[in-house]
């Protein structure tokens, strides 16, 4: 690994569903961290796995998009920010219900995971507007529309 970029591939389906995930993930989370001093973790996973992870660690019974565990700050050259976990099947039907692509959903998840191991968050009104400013901004400068573009708020 050049770069603080480790990636986990738990479900081989992403390799079929998308052979360059290698480098749709580098990009899309260079967008929001210098990998040159920080190091990120990203699983590539099922819904089933990352339903066992929202059970366990947000105690809900269903399984998500993504998940991002952040590591509490440590100043050291090759910071660690933690981990993004991501479901294949999840990841796979809301491209399909919100007519993207497969890489330009995930772009946008890598990004939003991204932004929450940098301590962004979507809790209050004021904070989701912050975030997803900042989301709508990554993505679009990778070329890709704006993901909330068309949703009702």
């Amino acid at each position: 690994m050049s770069d603080g970029l480790q990636i986990t591939v738990k479900d081989k389906k992403w390799k079929d569903v998308l052979p360059k995930y290698r480098s749709v993930c580098r990009k899309a989370v260079s967008a929001v961290l210098d990998l040159t001093s920080c190091e990120v973790s990203i699983v590539l996973a099922d819904d089933l796995f990352v339903h066992q992870l929202n059970l366990e660690y947000r105690s809900i019974d269903k399984p998500t998009n993504v998940l991002s565990f952040p590591v509490p700050f440590v100043d050291v050259p090759m910071r660690p920010m933690g981990d993004i976990v991501l479901a294949l099947e999840t990841v796979q039907k809301e491209a399909k219900e919100q007519k993207k692509t497969f890489e330009e959903h995930l772009t946008h998840l890598l990004i939003h995971g991204a932004l929450h191991l940098s301590g962004y968050d979507h809790i209050s009104d004021e904070e989701a507007h912050v975030m997803e400013s900042l989301e709508i901004e990554k993505v679009t400068s990778l070329g890709f529309a704006n993901p909330y573009e068309g949703e009702i708020r």
